[in-house]
């Protein structure tokens, strides 16, 4: 097995652009979204540390998982699955399938945890665990299925950030590799953040990354100690708009669920319900967006 959790910070270069297709250019990422992006860190090596993520999430929703397979899991050869945490979705592919499977995560914690549950599987000489900056991707090698589930671009900052972080998985897929994501829905989150942050817009109150329509900030306790999550929502149209920004075009867009994910994941008959009812429930109502993109 290898796993290499270190925190480098190199940068490599860029493969030359291809002569076939137009490349998208590189933007450039602000302060405030480096600033996200380590407040997130710590959130989430506290959230793992303190076991309360795998109280609130103990499994998959399967719901998802079924999806990965529908769309290519069983086939793919390399999976990467960007912002991995514990491996709650990753492990059950290593279960179902037999890709070689790179994870990568800021949170050093739930690499941790992700590695204690190797140790007992058959399959952990095709697992790789990234961690540090997200340069440590670059040169790691072609990936045929990219994951970016359970919300994890929300979470990686303003508009320019999340085109950087598209574009380097892009440059990491071959022209026929799948994107495979979940982002949560405008329409069904936070609507008193949405709302507070709209007014301060509206009032030119709005400051660094509140000035973003869908970017919202809000508080919640995890062991005992108030965090800040910060989050970009989507609605099915932003989602198509910045993923094609970014060279890729969407090719099947759903609900994600009807109900909150920890509602599902912790209690099997209502997950059962809303796997039924989220199949005739449109995208746009889903309490997250799911989405299969291509590179163009």
């Amino acid at each position: 097995m290898f796993v290499d959790i270190s925190s480098s910070t190199m940068r490599f270069e860029t493969p030359p652009a291809s002569n076939t297709a137009p490349q998208p250019i590189q933007p450039e990422v602000d302060a405030n979204s480096r600033q996200v992006n380590q407040a997130m860190k710590a959130l989430y090596d506290h959230y793992f540390a303190s076991h309360d993520y795998v109280k609130r999430y103990p499994q998959p929703n399967q719901t998802t998982l079924n999806f990965l397979l529908q769309h290519g899991a069983g086939q793919a050869q390399d999976i990467l699955d960007f912002g991995c945490g514990n491996g709650r979705y990753a492990l059950a592919l290593l279960h179902m399938t037999q890709a070689k499977l790179t994870g990568y995560d800021i949170s050093e914690t739930a690499l941790a945890e992700f590695e204690s549950h190797l140790e007992s599987l058959n399959g952990q000489a095709r697992v790789r665990l990234l961690h540090g900056e997200s340069a440590v991707l670059d040169h790691s090698g072609s990936y045929d299925m990219v994951l970016l589930l359970f919300g994890v671009l929300s979470h990686v900052g303003g508009q320019q950030a999340r085109q950087k972080t598209l574009l380097q998985l892009r440059k990491l897929m071959p022209h026929d590799g799948k994107l495979l994501l979940t982002v949560p829905n405008l329409w069904r989150r936070r609507p008193f953040e949405l709302a507070k942050a709209a007014w301060m817009r509206w009032t030119g109150q709005a400051r660094d990354l509140q000035v973003e329509p869908g970017n919202i900030v809000f508080t919640r306790r995890l062991a005992g100690v108030d965090h800040q999550f910060f989050y970009h929502l989507f609605t099915v149209r932003t989602l198509r708009l910045e993923l094609l920004a970014a060279g890729f075009e969407v090719t099947q867009v759903e609900a994600e669920s009807i109900f909150p994910e920890w509602l599902i994941t912790q209690h099997a008959w209502l997950g059962a319900l809303d796997a039924r009812l989220s199949h005739f429930l449109p995208a746009f109502l889903g309490y997250g967006i799911r989405a299969v993109a291509k590179r163009i």
